[in-house]
């Protein structure tokens, strides 16, 4: 359902079928309008060949390495499926490795899981803040017989997190589901926002009493003045082997850090060694700190709050002789200050026609930006009023 939520809310189909298909399996996704219980939203449809095989942890960590996809969503997809394959195995006593998938074990869950991943990563918002989580009621068939929901993975993901029943009679919250919840900085009531969109994604049961089978999605706009505060997480390192510096990187991104850096530093009895900083929104701090104790060799980490200042950024599409390239652009007071085009889709092209990726930079670089908002580009005159992705998103 995230992934039609995602969709109505605002993130082009395009970016979804393409981070699909960068899985280079069979399988593909599409969308149609639907509804349920009387209220419209967008469906996603996804279509598998026969995926037997992709049952253990290392069949979809395969797919993930051999894919096209960007650090930022590869990374967090392999945390999120890690916690699936564990919680299963917790259950039934076994590693995650050794655990074989039955009802999950499809190319429909990775999709799930990395179109939610890139979906998020492309709205790019401040924070993410979840409500209570409806696990439905009654039973549910599985492989091993019939359990009661929440079934014993969902509930073991979803630790921690506020749920609730709604007396439906069937299942709302699928283990996938629950996993997803760890894109979410934060669990709560309506956050301090103004709502700009609002999306629905549905699922595929259609009960007539009740809620809808929907899950709502909601852009907004936080306060002037909130939303700035992060958390900095630092510890310094004189016995990290260098192999496994750019791992505990990914790591810290993967678990949530907004960037994560080394500086060189010099330490006791004049020791060459690295600060590793991690910057994180505070409803991320538990999960950097832990994932830095246990991708690294310090035994301690300092923790500090501070304030930032940011440019509002948008994510738009402009248009090179080799195909379509995203630009993030960051404005200050409607002017485009900074852009930057997408790296992973200059790579891409590069790959695909052999012109050398310096070349389809830099004429993403000078391409005309679209019609977006009411901004002005630097040194020049507004632009028409269009729609484009606010920043400071829920």
């Amino acid at each position: 359902m995230l992934l039609g939520a995602l969709v109505d809310v605002g993130v082009p189909r395009e970016v979804l079928s393409s981070t699909v298909a960068a899985l280079r399996s069979p399988v593909s996704v599409s969308f149609a309008e639907s509804s349920r219980g009387g209220l419209r939203g967008i469906k996603a449809h996804v279509e598998a060949a026969d995926d037997r095989g992709h049952r253990h942890l290392k069949d979809f960590l395969n797919v993930l390495d051999r894919s096209g996809l960007p650090d930022e969503v590869s990374g967090r997809a392999v945390e999120l499926l890690r916690r699936i394959f564990e919680a299963e195995g917790q259950i039934h006593g076994m590693s995650a490795e050794s655990v074989h998938l039955h009802e999950l074990g499809s190319l429909d869950t990775l999709v799930d899981i990395v179109g939610a991943v890139a979906g998020v990563a492309y709205l790019a918002p401040d924070a993410v803040v979840g409500s209570p989580v409806n696990v439905g009621s009654g039973s549910v068939e599985a492989e091993h017989g019939t359990l009661e929901i929440p079934a014993p993975a969902t509930a073991l993901l979803l630790r921690g997190i506020p749920t609730f029943a709604d007396g439906s009679g069937f299942e709302r919250t699928t283990p996938t589901g629950a996993v997803l919840t760890g894109l979410a900085d934060s669990f709560g009531g309506w956050p301090a926002i103004a709502p700009e969109r609002i999306g629905y994604g549905l699922g595929s049961a259609d009960p007539k009493q009740g809620r809808p089978n929907a899950l709502r999605v909601v852009l907004g706009s936080a306060p002037d003045g909130s939303g700035n505060a992060v958390v900095v997480v630092e510890a310094t390192l004189d016995d990290l082997p260098p192999e496994i510096a750019p791992h505990l990187l990914d790591r810290l991104l993967a678990a949530g850090a907004r960037d994560a850096f080394f500086t060189p530093v010099q330490m006791k009895k004049g020791r060459p060694g690295l600060a590793v900083t991690a910057l994180a929104d505070p409803g991320r701090r538990e999960a950097v700190v832990a994932t830095l104790f246990r991708e690294s060799t310090t035994l301690g980490v300092r923790i500090r709050e501070a304030e930032r200042e940011t440019l509002e950024r948008r994510t738009l599409r402009v248009e090179t002789p080799w195909g379509p390239v995203g630009v993030k652009v960051g404005l200050s007071n409607g002017r485009v200050i900074n852009r930057a085009p997408e790296f992973e889709d200059c790579r891409r092209l590069a790959e695909r026609t052999g012109v050398p990726l310096k070349e389809i930079h830099r004429e993403a670089l000078g391409a005309p930006l679209p019609a977006f908002g009411n901004p002005t580009r630097e040194g020049g005159a507004p632009d028409p009023p269009a729609s484009a992705a606010p920043d400071g998103s829920r």
